[in-house]
């Protein structure tokens, strides 16, 4: 018997539970059934793991995008996440997450650099659009730091996508490893 190896970047803790399921119930055969896209879903170990989307982004000026992705009839949030990646006072400035206006009084004047409109696609039909608020409208914890941008209905059955225009320059940021991340409300 050949033994499985995995990629470094999966462990017990954080493989699919559809893996686990598979591992448990039918050893090798249940996980070659499975196929590769099982152990290919690597879930990053924060509040919004379970999210339909969630791509590594620049925050330049600019547009992003999500690949496509399947809804059902609930609500999404539309987040960009950080990593504590300078001192978190600092962070939460520049990304718009801040706790009132006692923590603005550290801000820069630029603060906050994160700004942005945002649209929900369906094939070529814009079906929602927003803008992000400049303060608020966040959360934080010991390593991630999340702005959320805005939410919209799901149709079930429908494919989406979501757009970002980033309007002023966030590249400082990007030494934080910034994601675009779609999650269903509630699914932390």
């Amino acid at each position: 018997m050949v033994p499985l190896r995995l990629p470094n970047r999966f462990t017990l803790t954080n493989m699919n539970a559809n893996v686990l399921r598979a591992l448990i119930k039918g050893g090798m055969t249940g996980l070659l059934l499975l196929g590769s896209d099982a152990l290919a879903k690597h879930r990053p170990n924060h509040p919004y793991r379970y999210s339909v989307a969630d791509v590594p982004i620049s925050l330049a000026v600019g547009t992003v995008q999500t690949p496509e992705f399947p809804v059902a009839s609930h609500w999404y949030w539309i987040m960009v996440q950080v990593e504590q990646a300078v001192p978190p006072q600092q962070m939460r400035c520049m990304m718009g997450v801040t706790l009132g206006p006692w923590d603005l009084k550290d801000c820069s004047s630029d603060d906050p650099l994160l700004r942005a409109d945002w649209t929900v696609w369906d094939g070529e039909h814009v079906l929602y659009r927003g803008s992000i608020p400049d303060n608020g409208g966040g959360k934080f914890d010991n390593k991630y730091i999340f702005k959320f941008l805005g939410k919209f209905p799901g149709e079930a059955g429908k494919q989406y996508v979501v757009k970002v225009k980033f309007t002023n320059d966030g590249t400082p940021l990007n030494v934080a490893n910034p994601h675009l991340i779609v999650t269903g409300v509630g699914d932390e």
